[in-house]
C-alpha cells in the first residue's frame, strides 16, 4: 500500500498527460453539453490518486507523502482551470447549458455523496480482489468537470449567458460555485478515506489526530454554504412541485408550459424566478395573484417569510397545418 501511495502522489509525465486527456475531453463534453463525454473524462481523470494518498500520508504520518500529494492534487487542479479557461477562450461559445449549470449550485447531497465515494475509494485500495472499483468511484464523484466549469466560467467571462430562464446568472456565479463543488468533493473524500484506513489498521489515530482535525475542521467550515444551498434546493423542489400542481386542471394556468425555475433564499426572503411560455389567447386569462399566493404558502412551512417572484411568461402564436397530398 505504501509502495503504491507513494507512486501515486508523483506528478509523473503519465499523471499530467492524463490530466490535460481529461480536462480537454470534459471541457469539450460541457460545452457540446455531453453526459456521455463528461463520463468519459471522469473515467481518465487520475486527480483520486493523489487526494487518497493525502489521507493515507495524514494516517501514517508520512508528511513527505502528505505534502507532495498536497502539491501533485494542487498541480492536477490548477493545470485543469487554465486549460479549461484558454479552451473557453477558443471556443466560439457564450452559452453553456444545463450540464455546466448543474455543477454551479452544490449543497450537502453533494458532499455527502463526496464521503460515500472517499469511503468506497479508500476500501477499494485496500482489497486488491475490488480494485477495479477505484473507476466506478471516479464517475460517481467528479473532480475534474468542475475544475472545468470554473475554466469556463473565467474563459468566457461576461459574455457567458446561461441556457434559457437562467436570467441573472453571471461568469463569476460560475466559477465560484463550480469551485465549491470541487472543495466539497475535495475534502469528503479525503476525511472519509482517512476514517476508512484507520479503520482498516493503517496508520493510527495518535499520529493522524492533529492533520485529520484539521480537515474536519474545514468540512465544518463548507456545510455553512452548502446548507444554505441545501434549502434553496429544497425550496426549488418544492416550488417545482407546486407548479407541477397548479398547471394541472380546468384553471387556465394549466395552458402554461414551465421551462425554468430558480430559487435564492436571501435571509427569510425567497427570490424566484419562473420563465414559461403560454399560448397568446390564454395570456390575458390568468390569475398571476392567485398563482403566487398558491406558491407563497406552499414555501411558507419551508422557512420561507416573503417571496420575491419573477414571473416571465412568453406568448406563443399556435397554429395548425394540414395538407393532403395528391394521390
Amino acid at each position: 500500500m505504501t509502495q503504491s501511495r507513494e507512486a501515486a502522489s508523483i506528478p509523473s509525465f503519465g499523471y499530467l498527460f492524463l490530466i490535460v486527456a481529461s480536462t480537454v475531453i470534459a471541457t469539450l463534453g460541457l460545452i457540446l453539453n455531453s453526459a456521455a463525454v463528461i463520463i468519459g473524462a471522469m473515467i481518465v481523470a487520475p486527480l483520486m490518486n493523489p487526494i487518497l494518498s493525502i489521507s493515507f500520508g495524514i494516517v501514517t504520518g508520512n508528511t513527505t507523502l502528505y505534502r507532495r500529494s498536497i502539491l501533485t492534487a494542487l498541480l492536477g487542479s490548477a493545470c485543469c482551470i487554465v486549460i479549461a479557461t484558454f479552451i473557453a477562450w477558443l471556443a466560439p461559445i457564450q452559452v453553456v447549458g444545463t450540464e455546466t449549470l448543474s455543477r454551479t449550485s452544490p449543497n450537502l447531497i453533494d458532499l455527502g455523496v463526496a464521503i460515500a465515494a472517499g469511503a468506497a475509494g479508500a476500501f477499494s485500495l485496500t482489497r486488491a480482489s475490488i480494485a477495479s472499483s477505484i473507476a466506478g468511484v471516479a464517475i460517481a464523484v467528479a473532480l475534474v468537470p468542475p475544475l472545468c466549469v470554473v475554466g469556463l466560467g473565467l474563459g468566457l467571462g461576461e459574455s457567458l449567458t446561461a441556457a434559457i430562464g437562467h436570467l441573472t446568472l453571471t461568469n463569476l456565479e460560475v466559477a465560484r460555485g463550480a469551485f465549491l463543488l470541487f472543495l466539497a468533493n475535495l475534502l469528503g473524500i479525503t476525511v472519509s478515506a482517512c476514517v476508512v484506513f484507520l479503520a482498516q489498521a493503517y496508520g493510527s489515530l495518535q499520529r493522524s489526530f492533529q492533520g485529520l482535525l484539521i480537515w474536519a475542521l474545514l468540512v465544518l467550515l463548507l456545510m455553512g454554504p452548502l446548507t444554505g444551498s441545501l434549502k434553496e434546493f429544497a425550496l426549488n423542489n418544492r416550488l417545482e412541485h407546486e407548479l407541477y400542481r397548479l398547471t394541472r386542471g380546468d384553471d387556465p394556468l394549466a395552458r402554461i408550459v414551465i421551462l425554468h425555475t430558480s430559487t435564492r433564499l436571501e435571509g427569510r426572503t425567497a427570490y424566484v424566478e419562473i420563465f414559461a411560455s403560454v399560448p397568446e389567447k390564454v395570456l390575458d386569462q390568468i390569475n398571476l395573484k392567485s398563482a403566487e399566493d398558491k406558491l407563497f404558502a406552499a414555501l411558507r412551512p419551508l422557512g420561507a417569510n416573503a417571496i420575491d417572484l419573477t414571473f416571465r411568461l412568453a406568448p406563443v402564436r399556435v397554429e395548425e397545418f394540414k395538407s393532403i397530398s395528391p394521390p
